[in-house]
């Protein structure tokens, strides 16, 4: 029996394990291991399981089962703590959870005595979202433009392979399909993919344009197209520009796609990564109702798998929403019941971003702006493209005085971020550098767009109110206010009737100013 998964191939009959066409070196009780692990992929196996199976029941060492179970990992590119492929669960066990399919050699018979063809089974598709990239397409007579071609899709499967929720088929499978008339459906079957990427290049009245196309590989309907049009000596130069807009397009176009499917299933049916997603998109509605019915998803995540760290992290940004946007509970109390679960998150998973993120946000929403920025800059130098830490680091570079340089954050983070529930906070953060600043045309401008994208979130109403008293204009400012009393009186109540939360302090004062200035009275 041939186990194919990703590019590796492991082979019982010769006890060989192969990654492309290299064999590697692995010991003979490693090799055991993992061969026991993706037999009994369904379920996780209990520590006492593995050591009868490898080591015949023998007395062994903690010591021993750690250490060949991280050879193991090292084997098959399962590094860094991500757990991609053999996943721990602590006090059940172990279990293999990539995709997998099985190869029986020729002339080999099934139970019933029937020959099986070497074309293995079809692998199931992942519950993580996965994706191949194949080979972009050179529909011009210029080499250059092959060279370009075979490039950019390159670089965009190393793009892509940076998203840690996001499981890239190896280039060395995806691009044998060059120059091919390819079945969708028979790739998302033989690699158990969910989505397609498929690209040309070209040349277009002096200038070469470049188009990707995402497609669901599980029925062969196109989600998305994107074209770039440049000057061939720009993309020469400039080589990481497509790669990179193209590949930060198509994750966003993924996760709306996972969203909407998560939306369409009946919740009994969800796992953990689709009721996060679920979760993720009543979130995206900005409303507090939203918000709490998220929160139940986000806690049937983590029922699912007590192990998906994204489960808790997400349920620590709920609190913190409930308590900072919706004023449901005070700021303390969101703080102290979100912090412990983004710790959770970080315990099970050292190299989770957005859960070091909502750290950073706890420390900008209890007023210690420094530790905001500094927790902020800690994801930044990991991952220059944290849209979360972009977010904080921003809005604590307002309130720290240091308002263009927060702006300049907060319009990084827009950019990467389309479909993030905390996009009218920092949208709104915009709009108060500006006031702060004395841009009232501008401020007003700023929050009057934010609240047409979102009608039910309260904090533009504020600032919209006031920068229109600034600006002279009382009697539009009045019906504003009227709207944001009438619509989040609680929001009202926490923002202007009493003191501020401790992170907006500096901005209490000059935005009483504005309000006064427009009729309120205390």
């Amino acid at each position: 029996m041939r186990y194919l998964f990703e590019d590796y191939a492991l082979d019982t009959d010769r006890r060989e394990l192969r990654r492309g066409g290299d064999a590697l070196s692995v010991a003979p009780q490693v090799f055991d291991l993992l061969v026991f692990l993706i037999r009994n992929r369904e379920r996780f196996v209990s520590k006492d399981e593995l050591i009868a199976a490898v080591w015949d029941g023998r007395i062994i060492t903690d010591y021993a089962l750690t250490t060949r179970l991280y050879v193991a990992r090292n084997a098959v590119g399962d590094t860094g703590g991500s757990q991609r492929l053999i996943k721990t669960l602590p006090r059940k066990g172990f279990r293999f959870v990539g995709a997998v399919r099985e190869e029986q050699e020729p002339g080999s018979t099934s139970a019933a005595g029937i020959p099986l063809e070497r074309a293995g089974a079809a692998v199931s598709v992942p519950y993580r979202p996965s994706i191949a990239v194949l080979a972009f397409t050179n529909m011009s007579d210029d080499s250059r433009h092959g060279f370009i071609a075979e490039g950019i899709a390159d670089d965009v499967v190393t793009e892509l392979s940076k998203l840690r929720w996001l499981s890239v088929v190896s280039r060395n499978s995806s691009f044998t399909y060059r120059s091919k008339a390819i079945d969708v459906g028979e790739v998302s079957r033989v690699h158990g993919i969910r989505y397609l990427l498929e690209g040309s290049v070209r040349r277009l009245e002096g200038r070469t344009r470049v188009t990707g196309q995402l497609i669901d590989a599980t029925t062969g309907a196109y989600i998305c197209t994107e074209r770039y049009d440049r000057r061939l000596s720009d993309i020469l130069t400039r080589q990481d520009e497509i790669p990179e807009a193209l590949a930060a397009s198509i994750a966003s176009a993924i996760v709306r796609a996972e969203r909407q499917r998560a939306v369409r299933k009946h919740p009994e049916e969800l796992g953990a990564w689709e009721s996060h997603q679920r979760g993720m998109w009543h979130m995206s509605k900005c409303d507090a109702a939203e918000n709490r019915l998220a929160r139940t998803f986000f806690q049937r995540a983590v029922d699912c798998d007590p192990t998906y760290a994204p489960g808790y992290g997400a349920l620590a940004w709920s609190h913190m929403m409930s308590a900072s946007i919706y004023s449901e509970m005070t700021v303390a109390e969101g703080c102290s019941l979100g912090e412990p679960l983004a710790r959770k998150a970080l315990a099970l998973d050292e190299n989770d971003t957005e859960a070091r993120a909502r750290l950073a946000l706890g420390a900008l929403l209890q007023g210690d702006l420094e530790g905001a920025f500094d927790e902020a800059q800690q994801v930044l130098a990991v991952d220059g493209k944290c849209a979360d830490a972009l977010g904080v680091k921003g809005a604590a570079l307002v309130y720290s005085g240091r308002r263009a340089e927060g702006r300049t954050a907060l319009q990084q983070y827009l950019k990467l971020s389309p479909g993030d529930p905390a996009r009218p906070i920092r949208l709104t953060q915009i709009a108060v550098s500006l006031y702060l600043d004395g841009g009232y045309d501008e401020a007003a401008l700023t929050a009057r767009q934010t609240i047409r994208q979102y009608p039910k979130h309260p904090f533009a109403y504020r600032w919209l109110a006031a920068s229109l008293g600034q600006l002279g204009r009382a009697g539009e400012a009045q019906a504003v206010l009227q709207t944001l009393q009438t619509n989040s009186p609680s929001s009202f109540d926490m923002y202007v009737r009493r003191r501020p939360p401790e992170y907006c302090r500096v901005e209490y004062a000059p935005m009483l100013e504005g309000l006064r200035k427009a009729g309120w009275k205390e």
